[in-house]
């Protein structure tokens, strides 16, 4: 994987090395990367400074197999129906677990996290475990888990930052840390805003409406001796969004003015107790609470009457212990349980939802000698909306020398269809009147009679495959090795394999007679994504690195793999009109999924003149859409999206503690309205960093 070798003075527990670069999310405890048996990626601290990325969706849309969704005609705040989430080994963003310091961010809109919430003003470093990790930490990392780890408390400093770009879009940082004897304390404020942009001038109102939004962050640890740690962390977010549009009245048949606003908080508090007895014995307590809130109030904008309200709340609950135990002969045990609880509050569903998951884990590291490692882990959840599911994984490293490593993993996983996709019964007129529907909610009597009463302009295909959901389990297999040639190139490649049994899929069964889209949940029986990542890294100088990657993908929907098999499924040529039967190689697969996608990144780095720079190139091959000639699946050119370059440069100086750096994100204007309304073409920007520390030298 690439990463940037740091120093670190702490060691591995169970080792007993000097570590080059600790992962926590691979195992839930500090281990080297190198000593990690599944597939890792870190995105360290200068690495997002060199980027000029200012938010999670920015720094990870240039990472090698992770694919952003691109968002609705809504702001960040809204999220569309997809929102902007990330996609790991071609799963979808409900898979993917996104983490804060180890705790789950919640509030998902349309199933994903939409990552243009979180800054990256605040982060020390981003670690990505990619394939299946259930047996750690339940149904939603099904895909693979991103994990958030933000900035302590080292030394006595201030820095603030200042960023203006294309749309009036600012982002401004301000961090203040604290480092005593026994404690330390760390402040962030963030505050990100923009005008919106309209990539559609012929429809009134934007693509992406003007937002503003106001994040602020503590943390605080206290050492009372030296093996107890306490620490207490907090943060909330909020942000609102100006919305306007025009509709149709439903009543006089009129063209009407909307006007309004939504507003998102997001808020969790998170105290963790750490205990280290002896050196063969270490316990902690977590305790977490978050609650998300999303509110859009919508009035007639003529006499101010009420148009639309939306109103979703959700609050999580945890309580976690989790004990770690140096065992003889090379075994290392981690054991925990937890508790949580989840209430939703929402118009969306027909009144109040609630859940609670009982879950236990384990897991055992043995290092059979310095060549083998094998990993074993177990987890148990006990939901009580669904049923009870055990999620297991087997992972193992066999290093063949100092400079080649060879790892394997297999890990199943499990999720039941969340209250969303069963029971959501939600129209958007903010963004463009949009429909979803939960399984449960709809059928296709019910389309036909709103097609007849004109609600509707066309039912697809699609729509006649309607039915209740089931659970869906997956089993993955990873395996792949990493080479380091010499000091200065690095290589490795991962095979990985993912098997998926009642795959719960979005997709569009009708448009509305304004054209909006109608969506709803199904189960494809049974599907596959499979592939390949390949890394490189290479310095070619002390002042220039260049790092590289590539995924190859392939997915299906096992059934439709079958029918073409068999010659049962045909279309027709867009030009001429005939009919022609369908190959494999016409199948786009799954929807969504690019089965290219490149990136190369080229960074500059001079210390003593305090000159750097970086261009990086993002590649992502076609994609299919939606099923248009009624045959069931993606073949069609008409259905899928051009691929898409974008060129990202920027260069900065630094002047004692001011850093000044400008830049270019989509360097070549790169849009697509229809199928990206998220992207809005080149982004120039400028930005301003300073940095005071005091006492320098403070431990």
């Amino acid at each position: 994987m690439l990463f940037t070798a740091t120093a670190f003075s702490q060691e591995d527990t169970l080792f007993s090395k000097t570590l080059t670069e600790l992962v926590v999310t691979a195992t839930r405890t500090e281990r080297k990367l190198s000593n990690v048996a599944v597939p890792v990626q870190i995105i360290s601290k200068k690495a997002i400074a060199q980027s000029g990325s200012v938010r999670l969706n920015d720094i990870l849309s240039e990472q090698t197999g992770l694919y952003i969704t691109s968002g609705g005609a809504t702001s960040s705040a809204g999220g569309g129906v997809f929102g902007n989430g990330v996609q790991l080994q071609g799963l979808s963003p409900d898979y993917t677990l996104i983490l804060l310091d180890g705790e789950p961010i919640i509030g998902r809109q349309g199933g994903v996290i939409d990552l243009s919430r979180l800054s990256v003003g605040n982060i020390k470093k981003i670690e990505i475990v990619k394939g299946p990790s259930s047996s750690l930490y339940g149904s939603e990392a099904m895909g693979g888990v991103v994990n958030i780890i933000s900035e302590q408390a080292q030394l006595n400093k201030l820095d603030a930052s200042f960023r203006y770009g294309r749309f009036n879009a600012t982002d401004a940082n301000i961090t203040a840390a604290i480092k005593k004897q026994k404690w330390g304390l760390q402040l962030f404020g963030n505050r990100n805003s923009s005008e919106g942009f309209d990539l559609d001038k012929t429809v009134p109102g934007k693509t992406i409406d003007p937002y503003g939004s106001y994040t602020t962050q503590a943390r605080f640890n206290f050492y009372p001796t030296q093996k107890t740690k306490i620490s207490l962390s907090g943060r909330y977010y909020n942000e609102k969004q100006d919305n306007y549009f025009l509709t149709q009245d439903i009543g006089t048949g009129n063209t009407i003015a909307i006007t309004g606003n939504g507003r998102v908080k997001d808020m969790n508090l998170n105290p963790v107790i750490t205990q280290q007895f002896n050196n063969d014995l270490r316990s902690s307590m977590r305790f977490y609470f978050s609650r998300y809130e999303y509110e859009q109030t919508l009035v007639k904008d003529a006499d101010k009457s009420s148009y639309y309200h939306d109103f979703f709340q959700q609050d999580f609950y945890r309580a976690e212990n989790q004990t770690d135990i140096n065992l003889p002969a090379g075994n290392f045990l981690s054991i925990g349980a937890g508790l949580v609880a989840e209430k939703l509050n929402t118009t969306r569903y027909a009144g109040k939802r609630s859940n609670d998951i009982r879950y236990a884990f384990i897991q055992n590291e043995w290092k059979a000698n310095e060549q083998f490692t094998l990993i074993g882990g177990l987890r148990y959840d006990d939901n009580s909306a669904y049923q009870s599911r055990l999620s297991p994984k087997l992972a193992g490293q066999f290093k063949i020398n100092d400079k080649l490593r060879i790892n394997a993993s297999y890990g199943a996983g499990f999720k039941a269809p969340d209250f969303r996709q069963l029971f959501l019964n939600f129209l958007n007129t903010a963004a463009g009147g949009y429909v979803v529907y939960g399984a449960n909610e709809i059928n296709i009597s019910e389309l036909e009679a709103q097609k007849q009463q004109g609600i509707l302009s066309d039912i697809l295909p699609r729509a006649y495959q309607l039915a209740l959901l089931k659970p869906e389990i997956s089993k993955g297999v990873n395996a792949g090795a990493q080479y380091d040639v010499n000091d200065k190139l690095n290589v490795g490649v991962n095979f990985f394999r993912n098997d998926i049994d009642n795959l719960i899929q979005v997709d569009v069964i009708a448009f509305r007679n304004n054209a909006a889209a109608v969506y709803s949940y199904f189960n494809v029986k049974k599907a596959y994504t499979q592939g390949a990542e390949f890394n490189a890294s290479y310095k070619l100088s002390n002042s220039f690195h260049i790092q590289s990657g590539y995924q190859f993908l392939l997915t299906a929907d096992k059934s439709d793999i079958k029918r073409i098999k068999e010659g049962d499924v045909f279309a027709r040529d867009l030009q001429t009109g005939e009919a022609y039967r369908v190959s494999r190689s016409d199948y786009a697969g799954l929807p969504n999924r690019s089965k290219h996608m490149v990136n190369t990144k080229l960074f500059y780095d001079n210390e003593k003149k305090g000159w750097s720079a970086s261009l990086r190139v993002i590649y992502k091959s076609r994609w299919g859409t939606y099923d248009k000639d009624g045959n069931g699946l993606i073949n069609r050119e008409d259905e899928f999206a051009k691929g898409s370059t974008l060129i990202n440069i920027n260069a900065a100086k630094t002047i004692n503690a001011f850093r000044l750096q400008a830049g270019v994100d989509n360097l070549f204007d790169y849009k697509d309205e229809i199928n990206l309304p998220g992207q809005p073409g080149i982004q120039p920007y400028v930005s301003v960093n300073y940095s005071f520390i005091k006492n320098k030298n403070n431990k």
